[in-house]
């Protein structure tokens, strides 16, 4: 469940369908160029899809789960899944024009633009000129959290009598240098991959290599054909995953065998409505700050689960500041790993979720540092032992102050739904104990100024304060 800390009225969207370019400029960015550093696409900066489950920056080499990590203490990083959804029309740049080989070989100069419709949660390549509409949608399901879908669009706009051949590029990757893959089956159908992380984080709190199944659709073509009588054609292109087979292949079945492609966007495109019709910011008369809090509220809830899904519900296990579609590289957005005060900007049950659901690593911190009740790590990722890099050892030993954030997160959290279930059932309470309880063990009494007084703690991240003067708290 995500509260913001304001009062937002609730207000009813309606659902309709309408054409790209009709859409309010408010919640419908678009382009006709992607950020770049000099050819190459800027992944920094390009969009992602994700639904707090799995997620991937549309273009890039890698997907992304949640809780799955590799490596070893503060090595620890987001395991890169090799991406499936990432192949691309054969285009020859042109400012916003660009050939593509259609219909026999001859070249057509096609507009090229990308969208990203905020309330639906779907981005959308487009490339048109006067025979074809060409439609590329890629959306993370909120209707079962292991998907990510593709639709690729043909719509005939000249006269019926030809056939309309669109190529593609297809570069399909099945190796990481985070995952051991062993190809299980591959037919017309899917392609299973079934893989374990290199490296444990840590034999205490991990056992063993984490696991997971990936099935996708193989693109078997290297075009996308519409026949001389059809007037519009769509491709479906479906890529699950997850910890546990089963539930993996019966969503992916789901979306390729027991449903329409039409009604799963559409279940989609509902889900995210009904989220933004409980509650959202209406700027008046500030077009551009109303798109940067829609903007917000999308990054946000689509690195987050969904309130209303037919996935069984899983451990989440933290947002990070770069979000759930990047981390796998060193230096990348804090390596996937879950701190900097998270729980004090945002406040979501399933957040504090995480810090339970990891209990015995945050008492096992504090015992280490030889302190009583839960101790949460600077950076937290699979396990949440502190994995801070070996680069910044001061941030692990003195940067105690997170685990106040989470404390606080959990008094805003009772007062904005006083859900008492979650502190008597969902060992809410026992968070707020066991807090009360560290910081009870870390202060000491002064007796000269009759005060207690919190030692050695990093204050703006660069200076330690180690004397009584100047880390008494009063």
């Amino acid at each position: 469940m995500l509260f913001f800390l304001l009062i937002i009225p609730s207000i009813f969207i309606l659902v309709r369908t309408v054409s790209i370019e009709e859409s309010n400029s408010r919640t419908t960015f678009n382009t006709n160029k992607l950020p770049r550093i000099g050819p190459l696409l800027d992944f920094r900066l390009v969009l992602y899809i994700g639904n707090g489950h799995v997620a991937t920056v549309v273009y890039s080499d890698f997907i992304y789960m949640n809780g799955l990590y590799n490596g070893e203490n503060g090595t620890s990083h987001r395991a890169r899944i090799p991406s499936t959804v990432n192949w691309k029309f054969k285009l020859r740049p042109r400012s916003s024009l660009y050939t593509l080989n259609v219909s026999s070989g001859k070249k057509r100069l096609f507009l090229h633009r990308f969208y990203l419709i905020i309330f639906v949660g779907i981005f959308i390549e487009t490339l048109e000129n006067h025979e074809v509409r060409i439609e590329r949608r890629f959306f993370a399901s909120q209707e079962y959290t292991e998907l990510l879908i593709i639709h690729a669009v043909l719509i005939r706009k000249a006269p019926k009598g030809r056939k309309i051949i669109v190529p593609v590029k297809v570069h399909e990757q099945i190796t990481s240098i985070d995952i051991n893959f062993t190809v299980v089956i591959r037919n017309s159908q899917y392609v299973l991959l079934f893989g374990k992380t290199r490296e444990i984080e840590n034999n205490q709190f991990q056992k063993e290599a984490l696991s997971l199944f990936v099935y996708y659709t193989p693109l078997t073509t290297k075009v996308l054909e519409l026949d001389k009588e059809e007037t519009n054609r769509t491709y479906l292109f479906v890529t699950s995953i997850d910890n546990n087979q089963t539930i993996a292949k019966q969503s992916f079945d789901y979306a390729t065998i027991e449903q329409q492609a039409d009604v799963i966007l559409s279940s989609d495109i509902s889900r995210w409505n009904d989220v933004y019709s409980n509650g959202h910011i209406d700027i008046e008369g500030d077009d551009e700050l109303q798109r940067q809090i829609n903007s917000a509220f999308y990054y946000i809830l689509s690195s987050l689960p969904p309130l209303s899904t037919k996935s069984e519900r899983k451990q989440f296990y933290g947002l990070s500041p770069g979000t759930l579609s990047q981390g796998g590289r060193s230096g990348e957005d804090y390596r996937g790993h879950s701190f900097w005060d998270t729980e004090t900007w945002i406040l979501a049950k399933e957040i504090l979720s995480y810090r339970i659901g990891l209990r015995d690593s945050a008492s096992y911190n504090a015992r280490l540092f030889g302190y009583e009740g839960w101790r949460f790590p600077w950076e937290s990722a699979r396990t949440s032992v502190d994995v801070t890099p070996a680069c910044c050892p001061e941030g692990r030993l003195y940067e105690i102050h997170i685990t106040g954030d989470i404390a606080f997160a959990a008094r805003q959290y009772i007062s904005a739904t006083y859900n008492q279930d979650w502190l008597l059932n969902e060992f809410g309470g026992e968070l707020i104990y066991e807090t009360v309880r560290f910081w009870g063990s870390r202060a000491v009494y002064n007796n000269e100024t009759k005060q207690y007084e919190i030692l050695k703690y990093l204050q703006n991240g660069i200076k330690l304060y180690k004397n009584k003067e100047n880390a008494e708290v009063k």
